[in-house]
């Protein structure tokens, strides 16, 4: 087998939301397979520790604070990056989640739906769904004029039918990362046959929270994984180097559940 097809040697990755747990994994896993990484987060200084951490791999890395649910701040991301670079070969959605985690991006709370806000229902889809729209839809045209490229969004297993073990209060997340599943079906047959778009949907991941923020889903959740254990980060990041690289030339406009057999 041909293992040079997993290569991404001299190409240039953004992350959104690269200094979270699934981002920042993901940043290491295309700076370990030759890619020069953009890691586009807020706060700012939650950039340079992995911006570090990075360079350490050999690769370019370039630090970016942007709320990427605001056009302007899109728009001036993706300026920096073909500045510096010159090119966007792969670009993965990640910013988003069941809560608003820091002030710097638009807020909002998980709830049931008898209990949610207006206000918190539709700032799910705009952290969810609105982010990774803006994203891809100024990165394509780089894309495209370079006859390739490649967009990973983050879906989530809240996105299927009867996900096993979710709570209520995680419906309007559900429902809008179910958008995203969609989104990226309708990405991928616009935008070929030069850019493939392809989307994760990870199950039960234990990431970073605030100091003593509860995951209900998470009580039991090892007991009902078939692979015995909840994911960490790096599970998602390994899929995510795959669907970056040829290998998966053929891997298109689909959403991959990782979820160790929930």
């Amino acid at each position: 087998m041909n293992f040079s097809r997993y290569s991404l040697e001299g190409r240039v990755a953004i992350v959104t939301g690269g200094s979270g747990g699934i981002g920042s994994a993901s940043a290491r896993a295309f700076a370990d397979a030759g890619a020069n990484v953009v890691i586009v987060s807020v706060p700012a200084d939650s950039i340079p520790p992995v911006v570090a951490d990075i360079e350490t791999r050999g690769v370019e890395a370039l630090g970016i604070a942007a709320n990427v649910a605001n056009a302007d701040e899109v728009e001036r991301m993706v300026a920096q990056t073909m500045e510096r670079f010159g090119r966007i070969d792969i670009l993965m959605n990640v910013a988003g989640g069941t809560f608003a985690r820091n002030a710097d991006m638009p807020q909002y709370n998980r709830a049931s739906l008898l209990e949610m806000s207006e206000h918190d229902f539709m700032t799910t889809f705009e952290s969810n769904v609105k982010t990774g729209f803006l994203c891809a839809k100024a990165v394509v045209p780089h894309m495209k004029a370079a006859g390739s490229g490649v967009i990973i969004n983050i879906g989530s297993s809240s996105g299927f039918p009867n996900p096993g073990g979710r709570t209520g209060d995680l419906t309007a997340y559900g429902a809008a990362k179910a958008a995203v599943h969609q989104m990226t079906l309708r990405m991928a047959q616009q935008w070929g046959p030069e850019i493939r778009a392809v989307c994760i949907a990870p199950g039960v991941i234990q990431t970073p929270r605030p100091a003593g923020y509860v995951r209900p889903e998470m009580a039991d959740a090892a007991q009902r994984i078939a692979v015995g254990r909840v994911g960490v980060a790096d599970d998602i990041a390994g899929v995510a180097g795959f669907l970056a690289s040829d290998a998966a030339s053929f891997v298109n406009g689909v959403t991959i559940l990782v979820n160790g057999g929930e």
